[in-house]
């Protein structure tokens, strides 16, 4: 069943229960004619739906609101003579990543919701009228939420969000902050001034089926991270393999390899991962170059932000999987969209790495040729 919530200003109850303001419950009762006649005209899926704009029984403010969220595929929000517990929980939906959408029978939404976007001009009256716009304007969105061929990424709409194509503003920070991680404890501390790429090295290749090479004074000269091919789809080890296989049919071979750090070096840490080298005849030579190869696993911990939490469910019906795999691929390439951007701006604004790097390359298994026919005589 889908559950659509409908939030607005509160007042007191009978029965010291804390029930919707009359404005509110129209607008929950237009949302409601307006899904009746989406399913009647075929263009939502078919299956149950529930709209309401719930009672907090007691009084319940936090514990009641939350039990009717966490079982919710959309709030819409009546602004109309907005209150305190509309910001309230407006708060904790966007926290929670949960998409929303705003109505207010004004001209502009209230000061406390500048910046997001809803309809405007809302007529609340008894019953839903198919020649009022906003009424209209409703129709639609829900049709765009629940229907088999649109995908529900933008709601909860803002002018950041907008930035990033729909985003979810929880998972915009989301990606945001695995980016800053990554840049500090990985990209930065080959980048920064006296980091990896600027000074002599000691450590140890290890090929498979081969003797380790040692090395000494070889320099690492780039870094270089694919995209996981499964778009998050797949494991870490799956996405893995598939970039060895194709890394082995344009002749090429990952390696693994460690830089100790020097002892003077508190903020700096052991480094271990892959390089990439050359195979030729069945055997690994050690390549000109260091080129630091990987498949970034930080960008697996997006599958439990908000948005993936929200929408992608055990219980999908026919439906619903038949547009997993499109809402999968918009949401990856928004957070990658918002990955990259974020490692930019730290590239750009890190004081001891005052130019944006030219040798960190992001690619995809797709560009992956390219890019390798370009460094190879380089340095492999």
């Amino acid at each position: 069943m889908k559950k659509i919530l409908v939030l607005g200003r509160m007042v007191p109850s009978y029965d010291e229960s804390l029930a919707r303001s009359d404005d509110t419950i129209r607008t929950a009762n237009i949302a409601s004619a307006a899904i009746d006649r989406l399913r009647a005209a075929g263009e939502v899926v078919d299956t149950e739906y529930s709209v309401a704009a719930p009672v907090l029984q007691g009084g319940r403010l936090f514990s009641g609101f939350m039990d009717e969220l966490l079982g919710s595929d959309l709030v819409i929000f009546n602004l109309t003579d907005v209150s305190a517990n509309v910001a309230y929980e407006f708060g904790i939906v966007q926290s929670l990543g949960r998409p929303y959408l705003f109505v207010c029978s004004g001209k502009e939404l209230p000061a406390y919701f500048q910046g997001e976007i809803g309809i405007l001009n809302f007529r609340n009256v008894e019953e839903f009228d198919a020649e009022d716009a906003s009424h209209i304007d409703l129709y639609n969105s829900l049709k765009d939420c629940f229907s088999s061929s649109a995908i529900p990424l933008r709601f909860s709409r803002t002018q950041i969000t907008e930035y990033f194509d729909g985003l979810a503003l929880s998972d915009v920070s989301a990606a945001s902050g695995l980016a800053a991680g990554y840049f500090r404890n990985s990209l930065r501390r080959f980048d920064r001034t006296n980091g990896f790429f600027g000074r002599k090295c000691s450590g140890m290749l290890r090929p498979a089926g081969q003797d380790r090479i040692e090395f000494e004074g070889k320099i690492p000269e780039m870094y270089i991270a694919v995209e996981p091919p499964s778009r998050l789809t797949d494991s870490y080890l799956r996405d893995f393999e598939q970039v060895e296989e194709r890394l082995g049919e344009l002749g090429f071979a990952l390696v693994d390899f460690h830089i100790n750090k020097g002892k003077d070096e508190a903020d700096f840490r052991n480094f271990g991962g892959h390089v990439l080298a050359k195979r030729e005849q069945g055997q690994i030579i050690e390549p000109r170059g260091l080129v630091v190869f990987e498949v970034p696993t930080f960008l697996y911990a997006l599958q439990y932000s908000a948005l993936y939490s929200a929408f992608f469910k055990t219980d999908l019906n026919a439906e619903e999987l038949d547009r997993r795999g499109a809402m999968e691929e918009d949401l990856f390439d928004g957070m990658i969209l918002r990955v990259k951007r974020s490692i930019d701006h730290y590239y750009r604004h890190d004081k001891e790495v005052p130019n944006a790097s030219r040798r960190f390359k992001w690619t995809t298994i797709e560009a992956l040729p390219d890019l390798l026919a370009e460094i190879g005589p380089q340095f492999l």
